[in-house]
């Protein structure tokens, strides 16, 4: 396009940052970043949010960083999708306190979405920081932002990990808090957390999960109630 002297425009440039983006061509999104730049073409929020992906995905995310941050002194405002390609890429670099202090700045500029709470909560479960995640959960509850089906299924598997009975215990409870925000649980779900509590030595809350399940329609066709 830019050998037949044809005006290319924002979108664009966008665009093929992104196919660069989607392939894994680090160096050619950057090059064409830098060219529409040369060619006194002002990139758009997207157009960042693009090459923040690409950075993120390669494992750049220092790189990823200060992007982000150029965007800030250039006076762009990011929105939710560059909060969350960001805080995505912090969490998969292991890099879990800068993911919760820029949580904290999308406040500023946007609210988080549940994207944003559900990526930091199973990342600190995959890591094994059950109590972290727990906060993590119980701030996005105080929230406008509420928990999703996603949302309780990450944290119940994870109180199975360690096999501990308080641990087990949370997951009864969640498991409650999930039917009463009208969320319908799979059978395995209900079935994981009930053999668990049996396990543990907790007969009394398995029988008041079993009567839930029962209520919900999840009893396996064998228990009869």
């Amino acid at each position: 396009m830019k050998k037949r002297k044809i005006d290319i425009d924002v979108v664009s440039y966008t665009t093929v940052v992104h196919g660069f983006g989607v392939a894994g061509e680090v160096e050619k999104a950057r090059k064409v970043f830098d060219e529409m730049i040369g060619a006194g073409v002002l990139p758009s929020v997207a157009t960042y949010n693009a090459l923040i992906q690409v950075l993120c995905k390669k494992d750049c995310v220092e790189n990823a960083v200060l992007m982000f941050e150029e965007m800030l002194r250039k006076g762009y405002v990011p929105n939710a999708t560059t909060y969350n390609v960001l805080i995505r890429g912090l969490c998969h670099a292991g890099k879990m306190d800068m993911a919760i202090e820029y949580m904290d700045k999308m406040k500023d500029d946007c609210d988080p979405t549940i994207q944003t709470y559900n990526v930091v909560i199973r990342y600190y479960c995959d890591d094994g920081e059950i109590e972290k995640a727990l906060v993590v959960f119980e701030k996005m509850s105080g929230e406008t932002c509420l928990p999703n089906l996603d949302t309780y299924n990450i944290l119940i598997s994870a109180m199975f990990v360690r096999k501990k009975s308080d641990d087990l215990l949370i997951a009864g409870k969640l498991l409650i808090e999930m039917v009463d925000r009208g969320f319908l649980p799979r059978k395995f779900t209900f079935n994981r957390v009930l053999n668990g509590l049996m396990l543990t030595g907790n007969q009394g809350f398995a029988q008041e999960i079993l009567r839930l399940q029962s209520k919900c329609g999840r009893l396996p066709r064998h228990v009869k109630l």
